[in-house]
């Protein structure tokens, strides 16, 4: 998105983040730390003073803000009172829908972000979602509609696609309990026959709080599962590397907004199974990947492209081409073309 925003040579772009990366980079734009620490015990709603004094130092001509926290709030704040659009991208169907994904925690926590995600979704200037179910969502619980439906965009495969080696199931994400990553364990247990079968599981480790015991339950049942191996947090970069040798992807989370592994999935020749996200039922209308529906629709999704590689390349093939032509970086042109527009930058 920020290399699409700087192509277009009109924008002086500021990255504001919590977190920073600090490896040694060249980049086209300007990152600005908020906040300090690690994840603040009542949520982002402590990093106000620190955004607001950040926003105040660059004022900006817009704001474009992706993940809903307290930021969402703070953001559409700053922008109704300095009259400037603020573009929110939703990431997760969470984001416009009353549950939250992490109820266990401080719940003072759940409820300042909440009020502040809530506060943001109705007094944001433009609303982009994902998905059409978004849209709904967005419809229905907050009486809006969205401004623009953008797909999540990658660039092509630049990673040398090679297959050759024995059947590799893989599953990436963070180690969270809404990830579900124990039934990718139960899953490789119960195919355990499948001879020569490796499943590989990605992913940082949970952050400190009340999941620790959940993750070291987790852990002990990884150690127990042979065909299993845990290759912890990685890289973009590596994760990419690990697809374009891998031959399927799961997804077992209970809620999601649209997957990127999908398309980094697809994008590498690895066939999609998910067991319960299928945003706007792209894999059972299109045919590029297998809704499961349920543990036992999973393990049987997974042992048949395991063992029937003509029908796995089936779903590779349409799998590849609706990646290419649905979520290319055609999008974020789009997109760009869009803050264009709303900013008052279009011709």
């Amino acid at each position: 998105m920020i290399d699409a925003l700087a192509a277009s040579g009109s924008y002086e772009i500021y990255y504001l983040t919590h977190f920073m990366d600090e490896r040694e980079r060249t980049r086209r734009y300007q990152v600005v730390r908020v906040g300090h620490g690690g994840v603040p015990r009542l949520g982002y709603v402590m990093d106000a003073v620190s955004l607001w004094r950040s926003l105040t130092k660059i004022a900006p001509a817009a704001i474009y803000q992706r993940v809903a926290c307290a930021y969402t709030g703070l953001c559409a704040a700053y922008a109704r009172r300095h009259s400037i659009p603020m573009i929110w991208h939703v990431a997760h169907d969470t984001d416009v829908a009353p549950l939250s994904l992490d109820p266990g925690r401080n719940l003072l926590r759940v409820h300042l972000e909440k009020r502040a995600v809530n506060y943001g979704a109705r007094r944001a200037t433009r609303i982009v979602v994902q998905t059409e179910h978004q849209a709904q969502l967005l419809r229905r619980n907050f009486g809006r509609a969205a401004d623009a439906v953008v797909g999540n965009f990658h660039p092509p495969a630049s990673e040398p696609i090679d297959k050759s080696g024995t059947a590799t199931v893989v599953w990436i994400a963070n180690l969270k309990p809404w990830k579900r990553p124990e039934i990718f364990v139960r899953l490789a247990a119960n195919l355990r026959d499948c001879a020569g079968a490796r499943f590989i599981m990605v992913g940082a480790p949970a952050e400190a709080g009340g999941n620790l015991r959940w993750q070291e339950s987790l852990m002990t049942a990884v150690a127990s599962t042979g065909n299993l191996e845990y290759v912890g947090s990685k890289t973009h970069a590596e994760v990419n590397e690990l697809l374009a040798r891998a031959h399927i992807f799961v997804n077992t989370s209970s809620h999601e907004g649209f997957p990127n592994t999908f398309i980094q999935s697809w994008l590498r020749d690895a066939a999609v199974v998910s067991l319960d996200v299928d945003p706007d039922q792209v894999l059972e209308r299109g045919q590029v990947g297998i809704a499961a529906h349920s543990e036992s629709g999973l393990a049987a999704a997974v042992r048949r492209l395991i063992e029937n590689p003509e029908v796995r390349a089936t779903y590779v093939n349409r799998g590849r081409d609706h990646a290419v032509a649905r979520h290319s970086l055609r999008n974020a042109q789009e997109l760009v073309r869009l803050i264009d527009r709303w900013v008052g930058r279009a011709p």
